[in-house]
């Protein structure tokens, strides 16, 4: 069994989220039953799986393995101990594992599920799994996130335009209602033992936590008129595919080969703070890997770099612009903070990426709006998670989860 004194140690003040650890570690995805456009979230019968998948960049086969640690709403370790939440032992050697054919850059694809024939869940709550090289089980080279759902409450509310700061501008607000059986959890203080987490499109830095209803009944509880619920509204996810290699299609103005890497040069993006609102089909942030004229896209592929250039205003000069989706994995690293390239007067990155479909916008300060705008009429996304923790308890439990659009 994996030592927990070990790993307390190590993890106590740490917040987990889906992440490569190393750079040889790309397109990271936790999907639950294959589903892109879903949550990360089983639900606590084991009903559904969780897949978890990635590729390591080598022409050599690591060997990996993989343990689970138990955290907190807030995705810290809670402390719990492994025979609480799971049944099995850890480390688990991942054995799904498929080398690349055919494709310029070598790699080894990964792929787990959970729960499986070594490893079931006992708990309600947010996992961790930690994966490691087998030679070294302290060293963690990525990390994927998941939850388990009692779903024991019901979600429901409404995207407002019209918030409490103004109205059809640059806002949109949320009003949420959650419902329980009261035979099932008669003993539930919605003002002392449930806190929501919303976030908007599935971005850390818009989590918000709430503690407290503005309205409680008997087996329902009301948040609204909160100005924790308010949210920049955002604009449009940026969309561009590189799906072959031989032709250039959305959002990719030519396709060039220069050895070991094709790259993909898109067009040049331009700032849309005050511009009019255009709408587009996007995917939240999301991407997709897809390659055509292959017969196994996950192992066929080809690693390909796509460069994003921006044509930045002068009044951002000197502050740090980062490319953000769901490839990014929240991370505002050097790896996709954009330099700027005198030559061209613009901003300029380049990304290792997997051939697919993929959604992107510009950050800066952590936020989009200095260079995509807030527009109350861009379609978002809202996921909400509802955990209880009475007094005495030892973790958190999750007793339900929803996904609310404004679409």
């Amino acid at each position: 069994m994996f030592a927990m004194a070990t790993l307390s140690s190590q993890a106590q003040d740490l917040v987990y989220k889906t992440c490569p650890k190393i750079s040889e570690i790309k397109t990271l995805q936790t999907l639950v039953d294959g589903d892109n456009m879903g949550l990360p979230v089983i639900d606590v019968k084991q009903n559904q799986s969780v897949v978890i998948s990635f590729d390591y960049l080598s022409d050599e086969q690591p060997w990996l393995s993989y343990s689970l640690v138990h955290c907190d709403a807030e995705w810290r370790f809670d402390g719990l101990n492994e025979a609480e939440y799971v049944e099995g032992f850890f480390p688990v050697r991942i054995t799904d594992v498929e080398p690349s054919f055919n494709t310029t850059i070598p790699y080894y694809h990964h792929k787990l599920n959970i729960p499986n024939e070594d490893i079931s869940l006992k708990a309600s709550g947010n996992y961790a799994v930690l994966i490691h090289p087998e030679d070294d089980l302290d060293r963690v080279v990525a990390v994927a996130t998941f939850s388990v759902s009692e779903q024991q409450v019901f979600v429901s509310g409404h995207v407002d335009v019209n918030t409490d700061i103004d109205f059809r501008q640059t806002h949109q607000q949320l009003s949420l209602s959650l419902s329980w059986n009261q035979n099932v959890l008669p003993f539930v203080n919605p003002a002392t033992d449930l806190l929501l987490t919303v976030r908007q499109n599935r971005r850390d830095e818009t989590r918000r936590c709430l503690s407290s209803p503005t309205i409680i009944n008997a087996g329902n509880a009301t948040y609204e008129h909160k100005r924790d619920l308010i949210f920049e509204a955002g604009n449009n996810y940026r969309r561009f595919e590189f799906t072959d290699v031989r032709y250039a299609v959305l959002g990719v103005s030519s396709v060039v080969y220069e050895p070991p890497y094709y790259k993909a040069l898109l067009y040049t993006d331009q700032p849309r703070a005050q511009e009019s609102y255009l709408y587009d089909k996007d995917q939240k942030g999301r991407y997709v890997i897809h390659a055509l004229n292959t017969d196994d896209e996950n192992i066929e592929a080809e690693y390909f770099k796509a460069c994003f250039m921006l044509k930045a205003p002068s009044s951002l000069d000197g502050c740090a612009i980062f490319l953000q989706g769901d490839f990014t994995y929240g991370e505002y690293t050097d790896d996709f903070r954009l330099e700027y390239d005198a030559q061209d007067d613009a901003y300029y990155k380049e990304v290792l990426l997997k051939q697919g479909a993929y959604n992107y916008q510009y950050v800066v300060g952590n936020s989009p709006s200095a260079i995509e705008g807030n527009y109350y009429e861009t379609p978002n996304e809202y996921d909400i998670y509802v955990y209880y923790r009475p007094s005495g308890a030892r973790y958190d439990r999750l007793l339900g989860s929803f996904l609310l659009k404004n679409e």
